[in-house]
């Protein structure tokens, strides 16, 4: 699993709280397409699978 500045499909950072200073980005089992919630949901917006697994994780910096 990898850190990253933010996510690859939407550019979304990480904000600094108390509770998290994260969010996980997914990968799609079909097109290999990164996403995190906001631009993805529970479905890769490439292709519409719903088969994914987290890859990836972005820290607030």
């Amino acid at each position: 699993m990898g850190s990253l500045s933010a996510c690859p499909r939407c550019g979304r950072k990480a904000q600094k709280s108390i509770s998290s200073n994260w969010f996980p980005v997914y990968m799609c089992h079909d097109c290999k397409t990164k996403s995190c919630n906001d631009c993805g949901g529970t479905r890769c917006p490439k292709c519409g699978s719903s088969k994914h697994m987290t890859s990836d994780k972005v820290y607030a910096r």
